[in-house]
C-alpha cells in the first residue's frame, strides 16, 4: 500500500469510527438507556478500531496522576529518525445536557485545559499541535452534528479562547457554542493527504516540517501541514519519552505493536528533589500498580521500557505527557500488524 493509500484508508476508517462514536453518544444520551458510554469506552475503541493504521501503540505510565497532569489522553507521533511530529488529543464526550464537562479538570498544578494548550517545552516536539476531540450527536448537541463528525475536532487554542478565564469549579463548554467551528476528526489529515496527492513524499513533508514550530495562535487546523507557516526554527532534541518509543534496537519492545512506557518523573521543592519511590519498596510499588492499572491490567505484561525525567530537563515540576501514543513510522507504513 502507497503512503496515500494508508492515510486516505485511515481517514475512510476514522469517518466510520465517527459514525459509530455518533450511535453511542445517541443511544446512550437521547435516548435515555443506562448505558454508561463515556470518553473511555470511545477512545478505547477508537483505539481497537483504527490499530492497523499505527505502527505500534504505547502506554505511558508515570509515577503522577497521568491525565489530570498531562492534559492529554493521546498523541500521534508521525516520521522517523530524528524527524518527527506530533497531534495530541484531549477527548471529551457530550453529557445529556447537551455540553462537554470538565474542561478544566483542575488539579494541584492547574488547570487540565492549560496544561493541554502549554505544556512544558521539553515534552513536545519542535511541530506540534493540540487538539480537543469531541465526542457529540444529535440532539442532545442543540446543533446538527453529521454523523461523519461524531468525532469532531477543534484547536485547543480556540477552545481556550471560547472557555475564557478558568473559573474555580470545572469548566463546561456547550455543545451548540462549540461545534460550530469543529470538523469531522478525519479531515485533520485533510492537509497531509493534499499534499501526499501532489507527488510529495510522507518523508519528504515531515522533513520540512519536523524542525518549525507552528506559530503560537493559529486559525485553521490544515496549518499543522503547511510547509509555509512558521514561527522560526527549532533545534532542540527530542523528548526523552519520544526518543524512548522511536528507539530502533530490534528488541521486544521495538517490535511488539503494543507496548508500555515507564516514565518517572521527578517534583522538585524548594530545597530538594522529591523522586518516586525506589522500586525495592514492594509494598508501595504495589500501591501504585493498583491505582494505575487496577487489580487485573493486561498493560502490566507487555514489553517494555524506562526513562527517569530529571528537574533540570523541565520548567515545570510536572512532565506534559499522554496516556497514550499512537506511533506512524515512515518506515513501517504499509506493513504493521496487529
Amino acid at each position: 500500500m502507497t503512503e496515500l493509500q494508508f492515510f486516505e484508508r485511515m481517514q475512510e476508517a476514522m469517518a466510520a469510527q465517527a459514525e459509530d462514536v455518533w450511535e453511542m453518544v445517541h443511544h446512550s444520551r437521547a435516548l435515555g438507556y443506562r448505558l454508561r458510554l463515556g470518553e473511555v469506552t470511545a477512545t478505547e475503541h477508537s483505539f481497537f478500531r483504527l490499530r492497523e493504521f499505527w505502527t505500534k501503540r504505547v502506554y505511558i505510565v508515570t509515577n503522577e496522576p497521568d491525565e489530570l497532569a498531562t492534559g492529554a489522553d493521546w498523541e500521534w507521533l508521525i516520521g522517523h529518525g530524528n524527524n518527527w511530529i506530533q497531534i495530541r488529543v484531549q477527548a471529551k464526550i457530550l453529557n445529556r445536557n447537551g455540553r462537554f464537562a470538565e474542561l478544566g479538570h483542575p488539579h494541584s498544578t492547574g488547570q487540565q485545559l492549560d496544561r493541554l494548550v502549554n505544556p512544558d517545552p521539553a515534552d513536545v516536539l519542535c511541530r506540534w499541535l493540540p487538539l480537543y476531540v469531541f465526542y457529540s450527536a444529535e440532539p442532545s448537541a442543540g446543533i446538527a452534528v453529521p454523523r461523519n463528525a461524531g468525532c469532531s475536532a477543534q484547536l485547543a487554542s480556540r477552545v481556550r479562547e471560547t472557555y475564557g478565564k478558568p473559573p474555580a469549579g470545572r469548566a463546561t463548554l456547550k455543545g451548540s457554542t462549540h461545534l460550530r467551528g469543529s470538523i469531522p476528526w478525519a479531515s485533520v489529515f485533510d492537509g497531509l493527504v493534499s499534499q501526499l496527492r501532489s507527488g510529495r513524499s510522507l518523508a519528504e513533508i515531515v522533513a520540512a516540517l519536523a524542525n518549525r514550530p507552528l506559530p503560537a495562535q493559529i486559525d485553521h487546523i490544515d496549518e499543522f501541514w503547511d510547509l509555509n507557516i512558521a514561527d522560526g526554527t527549532c533545534n532542540r532534541e527530542l523528548p526523552s519519552y519520544v526518543r524512548q518509543i522511536v528507539r530502533r534496537d530490534d528488541d521486544d519492545f521495538d517490535l511488539a505493536p503494543l507496548a508500555r512506557l515507564e516514565v518517572n518523573t521527578a517534583a522538585r521543592g524548594r530545597d530538594r528533589v522529591r523522586s518516586v519511590a525506589p522500586i525495592t519498596d514492594l509494598e508501595r510499588l504495589e500501591a501504585m500498580l493498583v491505582r494505575r492499572f487496577g487489580d487485573d491490567d493486561s498493560s502490566a505484561l507487555l514489553p517494555s521500557r524506562s526513562v527517569v525525567l530529571e528537574p533540570s530537563d523541565h520548567d515545570r515540576d510536572q512532565a506534559s505527557l499522554p496516556s497514550f501514543v499512537s506511533v506512524i513510522d515512515i518506515d513501517r507504513v504499509g506493513s504493521s500488524s496487529d
